[in-house]
């Protein structure tokens, strides 16, 4: 079903360069699944603070036009980056490192 689409994508992803962590919450913040080696507790931090944030962000741009809606996030920060996608039962976040293109 749903969550073995969301699981193939992030086969995908984990194998690339730079990748940090990965997790998957459902949109109460709740982690469903985590990168092996990311403690439980970071990836509850995560998901809870992304949720919060992407709560946020939906709101502002359904203000700014009713009929659209968020659909992935990406924040960059001095040493890595962090990709939020969502669909309607989850929120898939993703800790990369950055690194300036070449």
């Amino acid at each position: 079903g749903k969550m073995s689409e969301v699981e193939e994508t992030l086969e995908r992803v984990k194998v690339q360069s730079g990748v940090e962590g990965y997790l998957i919450a459902d949109h109460e913040g709740n982690v469903l699944r985590r990168f092996p080696s990311m403690s439980a507790s970071l990836a509850a931090a995560y998901a809870a603070a992304m949720k919060h944030l992407s709560d946020k962000s939906r709101n502002v741009v359904r203000d700014l036009s009713p009929k659209n809606e968020l659909k992935y996030m990406r924040i960059r920060a001095k040493k890595s980056e962090v990709l939020v996608a969502f669909d309607k039962e989850f929120l898939v976040i993703i800790i990369q490192k950055w690194q300036p293109a070449a």
